[in-house]
């Protein structure tokens, strides 16, 4: 029983230390696998020149290899339209330092090979006859705006492959329309019986001053050649005609292609084989500028024509009447079949169509013999094509078949220029501007303006797609454009370099609700004001805005296709940051769109607001608590120069990734040097010292010759320093944070944090000597950032200004009122204390297993002494008596059962022990009850004493003494073992009486007769 007792309790915290346990390990692994803080980098300047539309792109889960060292940085910038007005420049730059490269040429498909220009080819033709032995091919330079200049543009070369030979021809860009079209003539010989094909390629090269501004060329171009497409090579002209029927017997066929001013052309009737009747008039109605000059029958034995002209104000009428010459011959062939039996012959006059297509209206009526004339029904109107060019195809022209639609986040419409152009058979180009339709295939992703001179979107778009189709008419010609739209994936992703904003411990700044000084306030009073108006200095984050981009598919489908890759963002943050704003402005600020600044503890997020609807685009929560941080160290890194390296993407022709570099070599004399910060802070982040104000950064720099440096002013940086002196060996830098010069009271005279770095490569590392004793707590002289005798620094602090301090009696000067003035600041709330050493992810999970440890121990400890407390005065008796046994438990019996009391009673020993003294209590009506002492636990059992009379009266309330006592040594058998020894209260002690009287709440014997005088009265 003791042991199963004893177990009992522990029971139910077995499973709880298992599972702090569990917690424990997995916080171990946990902390084993979690990566770095985040990137460090360079923090250059990188930025595009002359590209009107560009983006920062960033891939997901994966950083450059260079933004994970503080010597370097790396982007990826992405180039909407490669080719503007100038050849695109990117720039890098920290200050004083600052380089440029060109962009190098996009690589053009599919061999991957850069090309100068961004040249769209489109093919005219796509047959050719010994009649058209021609190929046309239209080049276009898609960005169209270029430098001004004859010698600007270059000139394109056709280069035509046949089995049998090649053949080559070259046109120079206008600088009007940036196109220009290249009319390549077949040799008679690749005209061969059955097709044959023709493959179409071109190079690109400068312009010369030979005829038509291009070389002679005739080379080979190989692997230099970007495919056009193919022509085929047909022996025999197809003819190229329509065919209207007039009715159910009688067909019109007219030529398929303009005439010019001055042709002649023919059209014809065909009737089929069926056809009974003997008289057919044709009633022809025509416009002046259009004349019928003859009508012929195909055959004269059997048809006969005679031709009528009536001249009107407007129109030419012409009545052609034919009649049967003979019987018609049995024909074998199809009813259906159709045969030529007339042939009318049209004359167009010179000089009518002013240069441009224009179309004549030709109306055709057939009568029969007792029809009504003028019949509605029988009239066919067709429209003859008549210009003085020979026009063969309609051209769209964009400027860009790409379009990113930034509209739904900024409410201000993207636009894309279109021009129609026309090409003739002599390879001429006209823009044309009127009598001009189009259509967008799809208004709710691309929409195209009422003048045909633009496609855009509005902001209103919900979809992208990806070879959107644009329709366009000019008279009978037609043309498409295909074009590709981006739409942003919503909502954006709003990167924060750190989400939780922290008090960092003992920097302190000035208040920006600081007054104004007075005139008439002393220096000393001034400087008080100012340290008593600082306060504690916030962590702050950068900002990034990011959306990705996908275009939808044409049938309605639910798979996209994503713009680089499903895995690469587009950096918005210049586009939406005039709609950023934080949702409680005074807990955190947004400046410039780039910065988050804290400002009191609270929780709230950064929204971004449609300019469009109002509705939210991108959301992302932060906190700013009072919770104190320190700056563990500084990281620092010289940068004496910046190198630029730049290289072509694969995921899209306008993919450039830009890699800028400190250089970093021993210092010539006079060298100037800027230092590169990055703050370290407890909790595992890391933030350049660009997030913060320069007034609000105490730095200093220290060397460990005197006038080693020398402080760098007026050149933009943010901490720089002069090298005075040139040597063999790398010169150490010492670089220390302190808060501003304003806020420097006390204990914040200490350095926040401190870091070296050297100026050249750092000597291999020897063996320390063994350093002489000195004072306790004197740090060693190549770890002090400031003071020294001997050490040359600069400071940079307050508003920017540099201070120099080289004097060594001044130092230690300072350093007496420094501890002067921590003594009399004791009291303060906030104060500096030495940053601790970094402590690993590992080191953190190992100490809470062994704290857990220690706890699950302490509560085994607690638990056995609760226990032993709790059970050690209720164990059952022995049945030996001993001596050294405790005090038994005495109990109070509460019952009504008159018999039941009885019979406990009747078990008791009788007999008082001698010697115990007693404690008379009356009971009320001159009845006496006596009180017997319980026996003592230590000693043995005394005589049996008298029972207790029974009063006689019916049942009245007893309170009973009962007493768990060892048993005699000798009990009676018919007594079962174990039984309590019950003791009345008329035979208790008077220790016991008194702990029954306490108890039951009475003080002393007087209360206890009221209480059972209360008994027996209610009994």
């Amino acid at each position: 029983m003791e042991g199963r007792a004893a177990a009992a309790p522990r029971g139910p915290r077995a499973p709880a230390l298992c599972l702090l346990a569990a917690l424990a390990l997995r916080f171990v692994r946990v902390g084993c696998e979690q990566g770095p803080p985040g990137p460090v980098y360079l923090p250059a300047a990188l930025e595009l020149l002359d590209a009107p539309e560009h983006f920062c792109v960033q891939q997901l889960g994966r950083y450059p290899p260079a933004n994970a060292s503080l010597a370097a940085r790396s982007e990826t910038f992405l180039l909407l339209q490669p080719w503007p007005r100038a050849q695109p420049l990117l720039r890098a730059s920290y200050p004083p330092f600052a380089t440029q490269q060109v962009v190098p040429p996009r690589l053009a498909e599919p061999h991957q090979r850069p090309v100068p220009w961004d040249v769209r080819a489109v093919s005219v033709e796509a047959v050719a006859t010994p009649a058209e032995p021609h190929a046309r091919v239209l080049f276009h330079l898609k960005g169209q705006d270029w430098p001004p200049g004859p010698g600007s543009l270059p000139c394109a070369r056709l280069h035509a492959t046949h089995p049998t030979g090649t053949a080559h021809r070259a046109c120079r860009f206008q600088p009007s329309l940036g196109a220009c079209v290249v009319q390549l003539e077949f040799p008679a010989h690749w005209f061969r019986p059955g097709p044959t094909q023709a493959a179409l390629a071109y190079t690109l090269e400068p312009a010369a001053q030979g005829p038509g501004g291009c070389g002679p060329g005739g080379e080979d171009p190989g692997e230099r050649a970007l495919p056009v497409g193919s022509v085929e090579l047909r022996p025999a002209d197809p003819p190229r005609y329509q065919e209207v029927p007039l009715d159910e017997a009688v067909t019109l066929r007219v030529p398929d292609v303009p005439v010019r001013p001055g042709q002649r052309f023919s059209a014809s009737l065909l009737l089929r084989h069926n056809f009974t009747a003997g008289v057919l008039t044709l009633r022809i109605k025509v416009k002046k500028g259009l004349h019928v000059t003859a009508a012929r029958p195909a055959q004269p034995t059997l048809w006969a024509a005679k031709l009528d002209r009536l001249k009107g104000s407007k129109h030419h009428t012409t009545l052609i009447t034919c009649h049967r010459a003979g019987a018609t011959a049995p024909d074998a062939s199809s009813p259906g079949e159709l045969s030529e039996f007339l042939w009318v012959d049209f004359l167009v006059d010179n000089g009518t169509s002013g240069g441009l297509a224009v179309t004549r209206p030709v109306t055709w009526q057939l009568e029969y013999a007792g029809q009504a004339p003028e019949a509605e029904k029988d009239k066919m109107v067709w429209e003859v094509p008549v210009s003085e060019r020979d026009i063969r195809a309609l051209v769209p022209l964009a400027k860009a078949e790409e379009l990113v639609n930034t509209a739904p986040l900024t409410g201000v419409p993207r636009r894309v220029p279109v021009r129609l152009v026309t090409v003739d058979s002599g390879g001429a180009l006209e823009e044309v501007t009127e009598h001009v339709g189009c259509e967008s295939a799809n208004a709710q992703v691309l929409q195209v303006s009422e003048a045909c001179d633009a496609v855009f979107v509005t902001g209103k778009e919900s979809r992208g797609a990806r070879g959107l189709r644009v329709d366009f008419w000019w008279h009978r010609l037609r043309a498409s454009l295909r074009l590709t739209v981006w739409a942003p994936l919503l909502p954006l992703r709003i990167e924060l370099t750190d989400t939780t904003l922290e008090q960092v411990r003992g920097w302190r700044v000035p208040s920006p609700a600081e007054g104004a000084p007075g005139p008439e306030a002393a220096a000393g009073e001034e400087a008080e004001r100012r340290a008593r108006g600082c306060r504690l200095q916030y962590q702050r984050a950068g900002v990034r805005f990011l959306a990705p981009f996908a275009a939808h598919p044409l049938d309605g489908g639910r798979r996209l296709e994503h713009l680089l890759g499903p895995d690469w963002l587009l950096d918005v943050s210049r586009l939406v940051a005039p709609h950023a704003r934080v949702q409680d402005p005074r807990v955190a600020s947004l400046e410039g769109g780039r910065v988050l600044v804290g400002l009191e503890p609270g929780v709230t997020a950064i929204e971004v607001r449609s300019p469009l609807s109002d509705s939210i685009l991108g959301e992302q929560a932060l906190a700013v608590t009072d919770d104190k941080v320190s700056v563990l160290e500084l990281r620092v890194q010289p940068v004496m120069g910046l190198g630029l390296a730049l290289s072509r993407g694969t995921a899209h022709p306008g993919e450039v990734t830009a890699t800028c570099w400190a250089q970093a070599a021993v210092p010539a004399p006079k060298q100037e040097v800027a230092l590169s910060l990055w703050l370290s802070f407890s909790d595992h982040t890391l933030a350049p010292a660009e997030l913060y104000p320069r007034q609000d950064l105490g730095l200093s720099v220290s060397a460990e010759e005197p006038s080693a440096v020398l402080p760098a002013e007026g050149r933009g940086a943010r901490l720089g320093v002069v090298v005075s002196g040139a040597g063999a060996e790398a010169l150490p830098l010492h670089v220390s944070l302190h808060p501003p010069e304003p806020c420097r009271r006390g204990r914040h005279r200490v350095p926040l944090a401190s870091g070296t770095t050297w100026l050249g490569l750092p000597p291999a590392p020897t063996p320390a000597p063994a350093l002489p004793s000195g004072p306790a707590g004197s740090p060693p002289a190549t770890e002090a950032s400031v003071g020294g005798g001997g050490r040359a620094a600069g400071s940079v602090g307050g508003g920017g200004g540099v201070r120099g301090k080289f004097e060594g009696t001044e130092e230690a000067g300072q350093e007496g009122e420094d501890e002067s003035e921590a003594g009399e600041e004791e009291g303060e709330e906030e104060e500096m204390v030495p940053a601790p050493r970094r402590v690993t992810n590992l080191e953190l999970g190992m100490y809470a297993l062994l704290g857990i440890f220690c706890l699950a121990i302490l509560i085994f400890l607690v638990n056995g002494v609760v226990f032993v407390l709790r059970y050690q005065r209720k164990e059952p008796p022995d049945c030996a008596p001993d001596p050294a046994s405790p005090q038994p438990h005495n109990w109070v019996w509460l019952g009504t059962d008159q018999e039941d009391l009885s019979r406990q009673l009747d078990r008791q020993p009788p007999g008082p022990l001698e010697g115990e003294r007693g404690c008379p209590c009356e009971s009320g009506a001159g009845e006496a009850l006596t009180l017997a002492p319980a026996p003592p636990a230590a000693g043995p059992p005394g005589p049996p004493g008298p029972p207790a009379r029974k009063e006689a009266g019916g049942r009245r309330k007893r309170v009973e003494f009962v007493t768990f006592a060892p048993a005699p040594p000798a009990q009676p058998p018919e007594e079962p073992a174990g039984a309590p020894a019950v003791q009345s209260i008329l035979v208790a002690g008077e220790e016991d009486i008194r702990w029954v009287c306490e108890d039951m709440g009475l003080k002393d014997p007087e209360e206890l007769r009221s209480y059972m005088e209360r008994i027996r009265g209610s009994s």
